[in-house]
């Protein structure tokens, strides 16, 4: 095991690098019968078999009447801003994705940066409480990592 992988002389918490963006497969033999599956129907996604799975599973999962897949989160945040009725200005992290800011900007509305915990690197509420103004009509909270995950960090 490396210890590069410990920070503050912590003990590492994995045996090798990990990608952030790195999939989990799961059982490869089902995902490969799955695509081969939307390969035989010619039918990759516009409200497919595949698309209509996924939104029932899902909205079961979370307990919820009705699900809609998105293309990406950057169209899904769009999608809600509109349907919020959001504009003028939007508070959100200062540590997210680009494309968060990208939603609000290109419906026209002006992205507004919060500091973040440091512990949680989720929004800080006093930094929010300073920003909020007559035009602030949104606030974009983003859980950029799992709260277990980032206090294994901080042990001694």
């Amino acid at each position: 095991m490396k210890t590069s992988l410990a920070l503050l002389g912590a003990q590492p918490e994995f045996s090798e690098l990990l990608h952030v963006g790195r999939p989990n497969i799961g059982d490869r033999q089902a995902l490969i019968a799955r695509l081969n599956d939307v390969l035989d129907r010619r039918w990759l996604s516009n409200d497919g078999p595949m698309v209509k799975e996924f939104e029932q599973r899902i909205s079961e999962f979370v307990r919820v009447k009705h699900c809609v897949a998105m293309c990406n989160a950057t169209i899904a945040l769009e999608i809600a801003i509109r349907a919020l009725g959001l504009k003028d200005e939007v508070i959100l992290p200062s540590y997210t994705f680009v494309a968060t800011a990208h939603a609000l900007q290109w419906q026209e509305i002006t992205p507004v940066f919060a500091d973040i915990d440091p512990q949680t690197y989720n929004l800080d509420p006093v930094a929010i409480e300073r920003l909020i103004t007559p035009r602030t009509t949104g606030i974009i909270g983003v859980h950029v990592w799992d709260v277990l995950a980032t206090s294994t960090l901080s042990k001694p």
